[in-house]
Parts: C-alpha cells; structure tokens; sequence
C-alpha cells in the first residue's frame, strides 16, 4: 500500500507540474500574442492620426502632432481658404456679423461658433471649443498670441499687410497645416486658369484703377501693396496711388490729384464720405467720376474674404465691369 500511495503521489505531483508548465506556456503564448499584437498596433498607437505635420508659418516652424480636426479661424480670409479645402471651421472670428461673410462662402459654412471681434475675440469661447489649430494674423492678434497659444497650437499668417503674392503663399500653409497639400495644389493650379482667363477677358488693361473703403469719415486707398490693389496689378492695371503704404487715408484734394481713371468703392456704410465728396466741384475734376467709372463693389467681396473665392468675385467684377 506504502508503495502504491507514493506512486500515486508521484502521478499526482507530475499531473501538477504539466498542468502548470501547460499553463505557463498558455499564459506565455498569450503574452507573446499580445505582444505580437502591441507590436503591430503601437505604432499606430503612438503615431497621431493622418501623421505629425510640419509648416513654416510667419513666425518659424509650427509643428502638429496630428491632423487638427478642430480649427478656429481669427479672421474671414482664413475662413475663405479653409472652406475652399473643404474643412469647416469650428469657431470664427467673424465681428459677430455673419452677413460679412462672401455669399460663396457663407453657401458651404456649416454650424459654427462666432467667437466676437477680429480685433478683441473672446479667448474664453475660443478655449471652450478646444481646437486642434487656431489660425492667426500676426499684427491684429499680436497682443493675444500667447493666451491663444496656451489653448492650442498657433498658426501666425502676415494677413492683413499681405499682397495677393502672399495671400497665395498664406493659402499653401493653410493647406499644409490641415493635411490637405495636395488638394490645396490643385485647387492653386484652377485659381491660376480662372485668373489667366479672366486677363484674355480685360481689354483695358494698363487703365489707373483705385480700389479703396470708405466710411461716414474717410477714404482709404488700396495700393498695389495691398491685397486687392496688388491683384488688380496682377490683372493687369497700374496703381495711380504710388505709395509706400497699403492703406493710405486720402482727402478729397489728394483724390483728385491721383486722379485714377476707375474707382471701385468697398462703402462700410449707406452713407459715406463719398456722399459729401459728391457736393463738392472737385469730384467731377477725377477721371473715373468725369468718366462714369465710379463702381460700388461688395467689401465682403474684395476686401474681407482674402482667399480663393474672394479673389475669383474680384476677377468677375473686374471684367463684368471693365470687361468685353
């Protein structure tokens, strides 16, 4: 019996020993399945969404750690540029006042958050959105670019002072920086065939247009240092201002001494310092006034929205206007 109960002991002892060495390996094949599976998924894992992105911005290199899904967009032209590459802005700097916004574009703006002035927008809205990427300029939000920066990476455009030469390079960051190069690429190349189009169209070129705002206090002229003064050169028209600066005030004297020969007025309101220059014996001394060159554009259209579209409705108007 004494020998039978060992032996039945040691079978026992071995039962133990195979079920646990069986166990142990289940336990390591499931780890090394595991790990296996770790192994191919953590790249994935670690790596962000559609790949970090790396952009040269007006500031230096902006690096995203993923494709941003949630942009928030400081001013109407980075609106523009963004609905053109097909990606809605989430919040917008839009001075509270969506009927600023180009008929083009407002069309393909889905729901969005206004987050107040272009100047003075609340930070506390822009934080409450928890963008990706918040697109900036860098001279009307340089007094905001560190509190913008601690909600989310910046991207900081020279927008305002741009040329329609920038403003091109301007949409290219923007493409970059929301994963959309190639699309951004392409979509350059038909904006380039639309302008070339429009060029053949314009039998006037080389005519001295001035593109200019106004409001119930001043005019203010748009040289080809400007975005649309510098696009109308770019069709083909000669600056009369000749200025240094991008958005020189003009009197009613000055007016008639550059004396273009168009005048395309961006008003910001019904009633304007133009109205009172219009009493005045001098206005008819202008070439465009004497000339009956004197057109009323859409300011949303050739001022505010600095992009793909805008510059189209510019093109347009130009040779609706001064066309065939």
């Amino acid at each position: 019996m004494h020998h039978r109960f060992s032996r039945i002991l040691t079978l026992a002892l071995l039962l133990v020993i195979v079920i646990s060495v069986l166990a142990a390996c289940g336990q390591s094949a499931g780890n090394t399945a595991q790990g296996g599976q770790a192994g191919t998924s953590s790249p994935s894992a670690s790596a962000p969404s559609g790949g970090e992105i790396t952009v040269e911005d007006a500031q230096g290199t902006v690096t995203l750690p993923k494709k941003p899904g949630r942009v928030v967009t400081m001013d109407f032209s980075f609106t523009d540029m963004l609905v053109t590459l097909g990606v809605q802005p989430v919040g917008i700097a839009d001075d509270s006042d969506p009927d600023l916004f180009m008929d083009r574009v407002k069309d393909q703006l889905q729901d969005y958050t206004s987050v107040g002035s272009r100047y003075e927008p609340s930070i506390e809205l822009i934080s409450s959105l928890a963008p990706d990427l918040i697109i900036v300029d860098i001279n009307k939000h340089k007094n905001a670019l560190e509190q913008l920066k601690a909600i989310a990476p910046i991207l900081v455009l020279n927008d305002f002072q741009a040329d329609y030469g920038q403003m091109l390079k301007n949409y290219m960051i923007v493409a970059k920086a929301v994963g959309k190069e190639e699309e951004g690429k392409k979509r350059l190349q038909e904006h380039e065939a639309k302008m070339e189009e429009a060029k053949q169209k314009i039998k006037n070129a080389g005519m001295t247009i001035l593109p200019a705002v106004v409001n119930p206090t001043g005019f203010f002229g748009h040289s080809d240092h400007s975005y649309t003064g510098s696009m109308l050169k770019m069709l083909g028209f000669t600056d009369p201002l000749q200025s240094d600066k991008a958005y020189p005030q003009l009197t009613l004297e000055q007016l008639v001494e550059t004396n273009p020969q168009a005048l395309f007025l961006m008003p910001t309101d019904k009633v304007t310092i133009v109205n009172q220059w219009e009493t005045n014996p001098l206005w008819t001394k202008i070439d465009a006034v004497s000339g009956n060159k004197v057109f009323t554009v859409e300011r949303r259209n050739w001022s505010l929205s600095r992009g793909m579209l805008g510059s189209e409705k510019i093109a347009e108007d130009i040779v609706s206007m001064l066309g065939e």
